[in-house]
């Protein structure tokens, strides 16, 4: 796809930014393997040629006329289907909010200038039989930050070629058999295990609770 916008520099700023990024997620999933006990290099064939994209996202700004329902939905709750998503959040424009496994929002801003937010993917909770879960996230606006917001997030995706075998579980996850990464990327809900789909409807239990 052609450059929308004219400048040397910004094709070299978000090219740079892109590589490191990629470099860091190389460095979180060897730091990943550890934590699983397997290789520090277990998961070094799946991210060569991974395909991993970056997205710059604008939400504008809103206006008290906005907020007369009360919050507005910038993005709703959902989790993202890749491996794991590095997020550089505008901070100085809070609401990304995370969903713990009881059910309760968390806001993630302010945040530090420069931090990073790192969110597990569909594809990793598939890939550890559901003990690693993906991170429920949502994005909301209230007029105290009704400003414009920008979010430049990186989500990290594997190899389509390569085989995935959950990896934390005996019997896989809850007897799936082994399928592509493509295959996965193309049916993500169909490939999401019972064990994993229990621990999201265990999620929403607590939420109607409330």
């Amino acid at each position: 796809m052609p450059w929308q916008l004219d400048g040397k520099d910004f094709i070299r700023v978000w090219t740079d930014y892109y590589a490191a990024v990629e470099q860091l997620v190389s460095h979180l999933m060897s730091l990943f393997a550890v934590a699983m006990n397997l290789p520090v290099t277990a998961f070094d064939a799946a991210l060569d040629k991974h395909g991993s994209s970056m997205r710059a996202i604008l939400y504008p700004k809103l206006t008290q006329a906005d907020f007369e329902s009360g919050h507005v939905v910038r993005s709703p709750e959902h989790t993202d289907w890749g491996c794991v998503t590095v997020l550089l959040a505008d901070p100085d424009v809070s609401g990304l909010e995370v969903c713990d496994k009881d059910g309760q929002w968390t806001p993630l801003q302010p945040v530090k200038r420069n931090s990073l937010v790192v969110n597990l993917g569909e594809l990793l909770q598939w890939w550890t039989g559901g003990q690693w879960l993906a991170t429920p996230h949502r994005v909301l606006a209230r007029p105290e930050n009704a400003g414009e917001r920008l979010s430049c997030p990186y989500f990290g995706l594997v190899n389509r070629e390569v085989i995935l075998r959950p990896l934390l579980s005996d019997n896989g996850a809850e007897g799936e058999s082994s399928i592509t990464a493509g295959e996965f990327f193309q049916n993500h809900e169909k490939y999401t295990s019972r064990a994993c789909r229990h621990a999201a409807d265990s999620r929403t239990e607590v939420l109607e609770k409330r």
